[in-house]
């Protein structure tokens, strides 16, 4: 594992003229700057003429700039983890933003272990991607990741502004810049959606560039505040981003399926204490695994090994960095890639592999796998030594995959069966059409996104989950039988059986009453994926009445070592059925502490059944509560807004019926909830 704690402080390169010259800056502030979605190409540092960022000019004069720095996967959490462990992607275990969850305790990261030599350690983070009960929270002593969202809306906005994190980061610095201290502080812009504010939304006719500029600004904000306090001469800074972006140049608007330079080189600055080497140039490749054990040999906490490094006397020696993204597998059904790239070459493994000359040709427009067989053989060799393991999605919360697709990822994250999948590069063409679909869907016009789903299955029958989005989106939409009808579509054009399909399919078969049908699927899917099988059995248990069933189904998965707190909502639901009312709510509070301590915040469905118990014993108002608390955290629970409406209805409140009704459809603008409405209607009658 040590021989991925490379050293990328090419300060040894540029500077340092004899090796035993090691600078060590023992105490010193640290503070770890990402610039979430920033291409290198698109800043002046880089050469790039068209967008104005002077606070980073300024900060390019103070500090190392790397020309050539690259990620490990173009997605946010795999790539702040590489980052803040020094590990890749197979290493650190998380291979995903979704169905992968870090364990600190596991895996050495810089957080911890500079915590374990005296330095406080905080982190703010504008973007829900790098959500604390991911596994990033436990590595700090303070962890901010709180994102407001607007309850109701289609498509809502899971991160917020750079301010606002900006000035969470500048208090916690205040408060602590008495001792050593290390701060990540992680901005969205530029994220998508690109919406730059004034002055430079009139500023810039590209809103991406113009986000850069707003990025500029609170990184500037940041910097000052810094100086202003005395830290930023004695700080060690890097300034540097999780990946880049697309913007169209091989078929990909954003980012997470390809890895092309524009998506995977990232801007890479570092700046010592004290001005030392300010103004210098590395061009020899550098890597965000680079990044944790660089600050710790500067802390002159752990040296960083040398066997791979280049002396500061010498040519650049070659490196080989590893970037994957396995987001077409999981997400579409597409093959995923693996590239190598080192001072020259960039090899790109693919059902049609690609292979670039970095040198000639920087945008990788030339594909020279045909003639440079020899080449394409070496890169290959030395690509199979990072291996090609595919892990399996863990399971996913719903609101958890929403809060994804709000924020630009689109493609529900499961797992594929064997066999050869479609080169990403051949369907790039359909994601247009596919992000299209899922904003219609999500808005509720499922008609609309049916038709598009159902052009793209004629043009590519073999896109597997274009098919699964047809069945989901006939599902929200309350048509069952179009939505079975998709699913075994897709199921038939698997290679191979796959549990998620078959459970989304017997979900189908439980809301149209076909238990048997659910069960069989249901426990042909149990090995693969344990969790949502034994909790649709509990279901079809409480469906048939057999309580005992559904509680042994619930308790299968609760008392399960790696439990969910939503596991125990569903072992409170049972509890509820079978009439234990105390029982059930101590389960809920048990599920309410658990995550409190993994800093998980709420639970989905936790205050549904809350309620549901409070109603059952008579607590009424106590149960209006919990299922006002369960639609303000999760407004796209449509039972919450019945179930309220009903205690309103024999509380005497018949005023507040409508409106809840009213409420259900504007937060849920799907024919089932207005399928939901009517019949709440018509049984208060």
């Amino acid at each position: 594992m040590m021989r991925r704690w490379l050293l990328f402080t090419f300060v040894l390169i540029v500077a340092c003229h004899r090796a035993p010259d090691r600078m060590r800056f023992q105490g010193a502030p640290v503070i770890l700057i990402s610039i979430d979605t920033l291409r290198s190409d698109h800043l002046p540092a880089y050469g790039y003429d068209k967008v104005e960022t002077p606070n980073l000019d300024r900060f390019r004069r103070d500090a190392i700039l790397f020309r050539r720095a690259y990620s490990h996967c173009p997605m946010t959490l795999p790539s702040h983890l590489s980052m803040l462990t020094g590990l890749l992607p197979a290493e650190h275990g998380v291979r995903d933003n979704v169905g992968f969850r870090f364990d600190a305790r596991a895996h050495r990261n810089l957080p911890s272990i500079v915590r374990a030599h005296g330095f406080a350690t905080g982190a703010a983070v504008s973007s829900v991607v790098l959500r604390g009960e991911a596994g990033l929270a436990p590595m700090f002593d303070f962890y901010d990741d709180a994102i407001e969202a607007r309850p109701g809306a289609a498509f809502r906005e899971y991160q917020r502004s750079g301010t606002i994190t900006e000035s969470i980061a500048e208090r916690w610095i205040d408060a602590h810049a008495s001792r050593p201290f290390f701060f990540f502080f992680h901005i969205y812009e530029p994220h998508v959606p690109y919406d730059p504010p004034e002055p430079f939304r009139s500023r810039y006719s590209n809103a991406y560039d113009g986000e850069i500029a707003a990025s500029d600004a609170i990184v500037g904000s940041l910097l000052q505040h810094l100086k202003a306090k005395g830290l930023y001469d004695k700080a060690i800074i890097i300034v540097t981003s999780d990946h880049g972006e697309g913007l169209g140049d091989h078929g990909e608007d954003q980012h997470s399926i390809f890895i092309y330079r524009e998506a995977i080189q990232v801007p890479m600055m570092l700046k010592l204490p004290g001005a030392k080497l300010a103004g210098r140039e590395a061009a020899a490749p550098a890597q965000l695994i680079d990044i944790a054990p660089t600050i710790l040999d500067l802390l002159g906490i752990e040296d960083a090994p040398t066997t791979l490094m280049t002396i500061v006397d010498r040519p650049p020696r070659s490196r080989d960095i590893y970037s994957e993204s396995l987001y077409p597998r999981y997400h579409f059904g597409w093959s995923e890639l693996r590239s190598i790239i080192n001072d020259r070459w960039h090899y790109i493994d693919a059902p049609r592999p690609e292979l670039y000359d970095l040198r000639a040709d920087p945008a990788e427009r030339s594909d020279l796998a045909m003639s440079e067989r020899r080449e394409v053989k070496q890169m290959r060799d030395a690509l199979a030594k990072f291996g090609r393991g595919i892990p399996p999605v863990g399971d996913i919360d719903p609101e958890t995959a929403a809060k994804m697709t709000a924020l630009g990822y689109i493609g529900s994250a499961r797992n594929r069966g064997s066999g050869p999948l479609p080169n990403p590069r051949d369907e790039i063409g359909h994601l247009g059409e596919m992000r299209s679909a899922l904003e219609l869907a999500a808005a509720g016009r499922t008609d609309d996104a049916a038709r598009i789903f159902r052009a793209i299955v004629a043009k590519s029958p073999e896109f597997i989950e274009a098919w699964t989005q047809l069945g989901d989106a006939m599902a929200l939409a309350g048509r069952l039988d179009d939505a079975a009808s998709a699913y075994r579509e897709a199921m038939a054009r698997s290679n191979g059986f796959s549990a998620d399909l078959a459970l989304s399919l017997a979900d189908v078969d439980l809301q149209q009453g076909k238990l048997d049908e659910a069960t069989r699927l249901a426990h042909a899917s149990i090995v693969w994926s344990p969790r949502r099988a034994h909790e649709l059995l509990a279901r079809v248990a409480l469906s048939r009445r057999d309580l005992a069933a559904a509680e042994q189904h619930a308790r299968a998965i609760a008392d399960a070592p790696n439990a969910h707190p939503t596991d125990l909502v569903l072992l409170a639901e049972v509890a509820g059925a079978r009439g234990r009312y105390g029982e059930a709510l101590q389960v809920l509070d048990r599920a309410e502490r658990g995550a409190a301590e993994r800093e998980i915040g709420s639970v989905y469905r936790l205050d549904f059944v809350r309620g549901d118990v409070l109603a059952r014993l008579g607590r009424t108002p106590e149960a209006i509560d919990a299922y006002r608390r369960e639609i303000a955290r999760f407004p796209h629970d449509e039972r919450a807004y019945a179930n309220l409406a009903v205690l309103y209805f024999v509380t005497g409140n018949r005023a507040a019926v409508e409106p809840t009704l009213k409420e259900m459809i504007t937060a849920n603008r799907t024919p089932r909830a207005r399928e939901l409405a009517k019949r709440t209607r018509a049984s208060l009658r």
